[in-house]
């Protein structure tokens, strides 16, 4: 069951990784461009801007579409107890990518009241903070609202983090943060 569970966590990320993909080019979108200026520039920094707020949760809805669309074509693994196909497009899309941005926001207020600069890592427990902060409120929503399974929860509470770290390392390595 962990394996599939992983797989099936790991099915679930690329919908959000290629809401990710999409949402960089949507940013440079003269309406995303319009969008542009911070939330809260006091509260939680240059970095957190409206156009985020705004585009994942429509990204992520257009990838959920296309997941699905994905899994009509090739069938789905019966072993994965999670499908998109189980959930409203919308509904999933927009709520998951509204609480992956904003779970980010009260570790941004802590960080800008303890004079730390947006993407530092200060030390060991900001950079966990950094990392857990957007999966664990999605994980939360998944529990709560969409009835994920517990075991798949458990996974990925431990999971999403280190996918997150590998994705950060990597795109240091390649320079891109």
């Amino acid at each position: 069951m962990l394996t599939w569970d992983l797989l099936n966590l790991m099915w679930i990320a690329c919908g959000l990784f290629v809401a990710g993909v999409l949402e960089a080019f949507l940013w440079k979108t003269p309406p995303f461009q319009l969008l542009n200026f911070p939330v809260q520039k006091e509260w939680f920094g240059e970095n957190k801007k409206w156009r985020g707020l705004i585009s994942l949760p429509l990204t992520f809805m257009v990838s959920v579409f296309g997941f699905q669309f994905l899994e009509s074509l090739a069938g789905i693994n019966p072993d994965f107890p999670i499908h998109f196909q189980d959930f409203k497009a919308v509904e999933f899309g927009l709520l998951t990518g509204l609480v992956f941005n904003l779970s980010e926001l009260p570790n941004s207020y802590i960080k800008r009241r303890l004079n730390i600069a947006p993407g530092e890592e200060a030390n060991i427990i900001t950079y966990l903070f950094d990392h857990i902060d957007s999966t664990y409120g999605v994980l939360i929503l998944w529990y709560f609202y969409f009835h994920f399974p517990l075991h798949f929860i458990s996974v990925g509470l431990i999971a999403t983090p280190l996918l997150f770290m590998g994705a950060t390392w990597l795109r240091k390595r390649l320079g891109l943060k």
